[in-house]
């Protein structure tokens, strides 16, 4: 009998164990086709920040950029708001059947995250904001690095680095964290998760990301294995008594590991590790 429920025991491990690599696997997947894809991050080609003095868009050395007037070459005019940016399109960027197909005054930012945009040619770009200022972000869609690109390099799934762990929320607290760029952000915190590795306390300041529990981490792989900077997580919300999974292996890259045209937050002093996680993502190939 205690070796039949052995094998019970044995055999649920394995699957376990099992359905873990195999969502892992799906992850890897979903991460290239991110990466990839049209607002994935391999296929930037500018980062362009924004002065109403210099309204009109035009088209320039095969590129894009801001004039004070409008001329024969300008694709359109933006127009700033308080909190808001719209975008009159011309007779130019009509004709290559944009997705602003009318030449309508239309908001461009804010939008919702991973919708709008606007291509002309092998071009899309989008609005963002970063420390009160505002940039546009240009992609080409034919950008040589989609057909170099060759999938991140991870580590193996280890479940040791599948960790519970526990959420001790915080109320109505920010916390300023730099970007590569300098500037510096003021993030809303989540809370503070508390775990356990080979039986020492640890804790990870948790902020909020577009309505996710986003955790921006450094450890001993930085610089090493992993990106220098470090690299980011979402983790999933609590239970009702706050128990979630901290799962490394599902860690990340920052996008700037990848493109130089990206704002990466860096990981608070308070995020960085004493332990070396061998667990998610190494450092891109090329890196």
């Amino acid at each position: 009998m205690k070796t039949w429920i052995f094998f019970l025991s044995f055999m649920a491990f394995v699957g376990v164990a099992w359905a873990q690599e195999a969502d892992f696997e799906q992850w890897k997947i979903k991460r290239t086709a991110e990466l990839t894809g049209e607002d994935g991050w391999l296929n930037l080609a500018g980062l362009f920040w924004m002065e109403a003095r210099s309204p009109y868009l035009e088209e320039a050395n095969s590129t894009l950029g801001f004039a004070e007037k409008a001329g024969f070459t300008t694709l359109g005019k933006f127009e700033f708001g308080q909190d808001s940016v719209w975008f009159v399109g011309t007779s130019l960027l009509n004709q290559e059947k944009n997705s602003l197909s009318e030449l309508n005054r239309t908001l461009v930012f804010p939008t919702a995250y991973g919708s709008g945009g606007v291509y002309y040619k092998n071009w899309k770009w989008t609005i963002i904001q970063r420390g009160g200022n505002y940039a546009l972000r240009m992609r080409d869609l034919s950008h040589p690095n989609l057909r170099e690109f060759t999938p991140t390099p991870t580590f193996d799934y280890n479940s040791t680095f599948r960790l519970p762990a526990k959420l001790i929320p915080r109320f109505n607290q920010t916390m300023d964290i730099p970007n590569v760029l300098g500037q510096v952000i003021s993030w809303k915190v989540i809370g503070v998760l508390q775990f356990e590795y080979e039986g020492k306390d640890f804790e990870l300041l948790v902020v909020d990301e577009l309505g996710k529990l986003f955790v921006l981490f450094s450890d001993e792989t930085s610089a090493q294995q992993t990106y220098p900077t470090g690299r980011y997580l979402y983790v999933n919300p609590p239970d009702a008594k706050g128990m979630t999974l901290l799962d490394f292996n599902y860690a990340y890259n920052p996008p700037c590991a990848y493109t130089e045209f990206a704002t990466c937050p860096i990981p608070p002093k308070s995020n960085r590790l004493p332990f070396a996680v061998h667990a998610g993502e190494k450092m891109p190939k090329g890196h």
